[in-house]
């Protein structure tokens, strides 16, 4: 999949950053401790962000491949 050159992100990178903006909020923190007990993991969304800017400044097959695993995992976790 790293060859085809239509390839592109599944979401825009706006997408991305609001995601990891909201994980990190203290709403969303005070709401995920509450529910379950522990702090909300944050991690993917930045990674998830670094890999789309990536992607949208060098076309790096790096940031498609691990973009393609990142939305991979969250179908997989999402049923899909």
């Amino acid at each position: 999949m790293a060859e085809c050159s239509s390839w592109q992100p599944p979401r825009p990178c706006e997408a991305y950053r609001a995601e990891w903006n909201l994980c990190r909020s203290a709403r969303h923190f005070l709401h995920h401790y509450y529910v379950h007990g522990e702090r909300p993991a944050c991690e993917q969304w930045r990674r998830d962000l670094a890999s789309c800017r990536d992607w949208e400044e060098r076309r790096s097959a790096e940031a498609q491949e691990l973009g393609v695993v990142a939305h991979t995992c969250n179908l997989s976790c999402l049923g899909g």
